[in-house]
């Protein structure tokens, strides 16, 4: 289908919240922590970009979310052609979608333990998913350890929603931050849950076990690999860990045309082959 960009919030210095809605008015389906192909245009032509969806504002029924608009959060990319396009983007602009794709999503069947670690933008397709997880926190059919790392106190995305979260369900949801640069913290209601350093370190300072805990990975791809590496160590498999990297889109490069054969190359060959076939 084709949407139109109709709201643009900044996060941060580097990263922005968009939210596109079908130009029909059409709604979609999706699972919590799905993701969307967009296809953009620009002076170079068409390109594509895969983004999952946060929207937090949508109920989840039976595992799905039915929509109508699509909430995107992104960060800047040096010289990213997304980055060039969407951070200068008004309102108006239109682009196509196709989905959803993607497995990062909760199990109709709830381990224990749900284990969720995320970098930047990585947090955008756990955010559906803790609407989710809403009624069974509030049971005490699961328990939640969400690790979220960042560079700095400015990075730390949809701080205020998590905060409310974590306070809400604190029987059953563990929350974490980790600040890789800049440990100082001017809001207290988010001190409490800071640490010094990365996911992956407060990832190793738990009691993991596999037989009890789906893992999902979502943000850098070197976090994800340390993180993963972390796990197999610890005896879980890819049943029990589930990966999504946020690597950065490559466009395809075009191949070179290639030229007919002339008759005195074909008899070249024809000579070789002729060579190496007695």
């Amino acid at each position: 289908m084709e949407v139109e960009l109709k709201q643009v919030d900044w996060l941060s210095g580097s990263t922005i919240a968009l939210r596109f809605v079908p130009l029909t008015g059409e709604s979609v389906k999706f699972r919590p922590g799905q993701f969307f192909r967009f296809t953009f245009n620009d002076d170079l032509g068409d390109f594509e970009r895969s983004y999952s969806l946060c929207n937090l504002d949508d109920s989840v029924n039976n595992g799905e979310i039915s929509t109508s608009k699509f909430d995107l959060v992104i960060s800047k990319v040096e010289k990213g052609r997304a980055t060039d396009l969407l951070f200068s983007a008004s309102q108006g602009l239109v682009a196509s979608v196709t989905g959803p794709f993607g497995r990062l999503v909760i199990p109709q069947r709830l381990p224990p333990r749900i284990i969720l670690v995320a970098t930047s933008v990585g947090i955008a397709p756990y955010l559906p998913m803790l609407r989710q997880l809403e009624i069974p926190l509030a049971a005490g059919e699961v328990q939640l350890t969400f690790l979220f790392g960042a560079r700095d106190e400015s990075e730390i995305l949809y701080a205020d929603f998590l905060v409310k979260y974590q306070q809400k369900y604190a029987a059953s949801v563990d929350f974490r931050v980790s600040l890789s640069r800049d440990m100082a913290v001017s809001e207290p209601s988010i001190a409490s849950y800071v640490h010094a350093g990365y996911v992956q370190q407060q990832l190793a300072q738990l009691e993991l076990d596999a037989s009890k805990d789906l893992v999902m990975l979502c943000g850098n791809p070197a976090m994800v690999d340390e993180c993963f590496d972390l796990l197999k160590h610890e005896g879980f498999g890819v049943r029990q860990v589930i990966r999504e990297k946020y690597v950065f889109a490559k466009d395809p490069v075009s191949q070179p045309t290639r030229k007919a054969l002339t008759d005195e190359q074909r008899k070249l060959i024809a000579e070789k082959m002729n060579k190496y076939s007695r």
